[in-house]
């Protein structure tokens, strides 16, 4: 095979390289985020290196935290305008979006760290207390201040 021949993947082949389950593949297929299928004959389908690099970009995007919505989006946007021109702009904006979220979840991640940790510091003053008032009856048990029997021996 010559270098600018294309390349066809099998689906299990192409599923093997992205890590990606072959039913995750025909899905992304389904909903039209992967629309350039070709199919030899018995329908049997095959990839090209274009699908290959489009669905590195679907993990990339999914990686990043993009919901499938999103990505139908921008798919949308291209195929209204043909160009990442239009697209980019917006994928910026989600982007924008996720870190802003993530920021958000990562100051709820502080707090809650900060309270279970007061939490941890209460419970830990609670065993001590308790540890040592243990400590004190045990002390006045065995102190010898019992009342004495009387001598019943002499």
């Amino acid at each position: 095979m010559k270098n600018n021949e294309p390349k066809y993947y099998q689906i299990g082949e192409l599923a093997n390289l992205l890590e990606l389950s072959p039913r995750t593949i025909r899905y992304y297929e389904e909903i039209g985020l992967l629309n350039s299928i070709k199919r030899i004959e018995g329908g049997k389908r095959i990839y090209t290196d274009k699908d290959f690099q489009r669905l590195k970009f679907i993990t990339r995007l999914k990686h990043l935290g993009l919901t499938l919505s999103e990505m139908l989006e921008l798919e949308d946007i291209y195929q209204i305008h043909r160009t990442n021109r239009k697209v980019l702009p917006r994928l910026l904006e989600l982007l924008d979006t996720h870190a802003m979220k993530i920021d958000e979840r990562i100051n709820n991640l502080i707090k809650l760290k900060a309270e279970i940790l007061n939490y941890q510091d209460k419970i830990h003053q609670k065993l001590k207390i308790d540890e040592e008032s243990q400590k004190g009856a045990h002390k006045d048990e065995g102190s010898g201040d019992h009342e004495r029997r009387p001598d019943s021996h002499r």
